[in-house]
């Protein structure tokens, strides 16, 4: 019988590789209202890629809660001084998330804890008799969970690219280490991202060759009279409190309160009532084209239009919609070259601009009796 595959997605970490991934075309990719759309774009092409190469069974996209978490309570510059989320990604990130409900997928995120805590705990807690497991992310912490059962693909330059970390490519990329020893690295060298301190001028290479020796930053300190005196012994004896500390700030947590079902994630595909008119107003034509939906074909029943150039008063009633056609970005100073309002049953177009000067229009527009729906297009949030 085959196993099932559980895909698990960094949210964060993808999202951000995805806006600098077309951050070179940023002024090109917008909405008509202004939107910029370049990361949504990315991280649904990434996305797209992932699911092809990796067809899982099972799906969760994992987000941060929020920029504090446990690990601030132990070391309160944990990840100070990273640079301010750039405005142009954070108006995408609310529609990434409308993106990944209408692919169809979950997302989950947890108050004080990291996404990588709860990918680390569903990817651990799986029946690995079952489950195989791909985590998808751009943060290289997250290669302490590979194994046997668990993947862990980080992506490179580009929206396609990955390298994938298994214990055999960790122990050939760091010289034999094991992925359990990769928090045991980030202890001694500390990890800049993070803004983990580690031990003063310990890099890589030298943590590495410690730990072919010594196999644990605690074993290193169990056997630390035995090594000759040196200035790496004085800065290991002198921040050994820095260098546990540091190994727990880069572990995993692997138990964390995830109150989410793995069945629950089972993927049964993209739910295209949402996805298609997403796609339309982000202007992702090519995404549209990719679906190969015949809209005549869809469950929507017809609807009836009029074209008109004089409107009457018998074309206005109590609850219809409006809508106001512009083509450029900007609602506030571009011209007008549509109006359309109308039912569930009807609706009415019009491009002639003498409808501001129809008087059946302005009396149904002014009078506050009726209930009317305007729509509008929708801000960046």
């Amino acid at each position: 019988m085959a196993k099932n595959k559980l895909l698990l997605v960094d949210g964060n970490s993808v999202a951000f590789r995805a806006f600098y991934a077309l951050h070179g075309s940023l002024e090109n990719f917008k909405n008509p209202s202004g939107l910029h759309t370049n990361a949504i774009y990315a991280f649904n092409l990434m996305f797209e890629n992932v699911m092809e190469k990796e067809n899982p069974t099972h799906v969760l996209v994992a987000f941060d809660a929020g920029k504090t978490t446990f690990r601030n309570e132990m070391y309160e510059e944990y990840k100070g001084g990273r640079a301010k989320t750039p405005g142009e990604l954070n108006e995408q990130l609310p529609y990434i998330r409308e993106l990944i409900n209408g692919l169809g997928i979950s997302y989950y995120e947890l108050k004080n804890y990291e996404a990588d805590d709860i990918i680390g705990t569903l990817a651990s807690q799986v029946d690995k008799n079952q489950f195989d497991v791909t985590v998808l992310t751009g943060d290289r912490d997250l290669t302490q969970l590979a194994t046997n059962n668990i993947k862990v693909a980080i992506t490179k330059k580009g929206v396609s690219d990955t390298e994938d970390y298994t214990p055999e490519h960790i122990a050939e990329k760091y010289d034999g280490l094991e992925p359990k020893q990769i928090i045991d690295m980030k202890g001694l060298a500390g990890d800049a991202s993070d803004n983990i301190p580690g031990v003063t001028k310990v890099g890589d290479k030298t943590a590495i060759k410690l730990l072919n020796e010594y196999g644990s930053v605690e074993k290193i300190y169990q056997h630390i009279d035995d090594m000759k005196q040196s200035k790496m012994k004085d800065n290991l004896i002198n921040n050994k409190d820095t260098a546990l500390l540091s190994k727990k700030l880069a572990t995993i947590n692997t138990s964390a309160p995830v109150d989410i079902s793995i069945d629950s994630l089972k993927y049964e595909g993209s739910h295209l009532e949402k996805l298609i008119p997403f796609y339309k107003e982000m202007n992702f034509r090519s995404f549209l084209d990719n679906l190969d939906v015949n809209e005549e074909n869809n469950d929507l029943d017809d609807i009836l239009f009029e074209v008109v150039n004089e409107p009457t008063e018998d074309m206005f009633t109590d609850d219809m919609a409006l809508h106001v056609e512009m083509l450029g970005e900007n609602y506030h100073v571009e011209d007008i070259v549509g109006v359309a309002w109308g039912n569930d049953e009807k609706i009415y177009v019009t491009n002639s601009e003498s409808i501001f000067s129809n008087e059946a229009f302005k009396s149904w527009l002014l009078d506050k009796k009726v209930k009317k729906e305007f729509i509008m297009p929708k801000a960046p949030k």
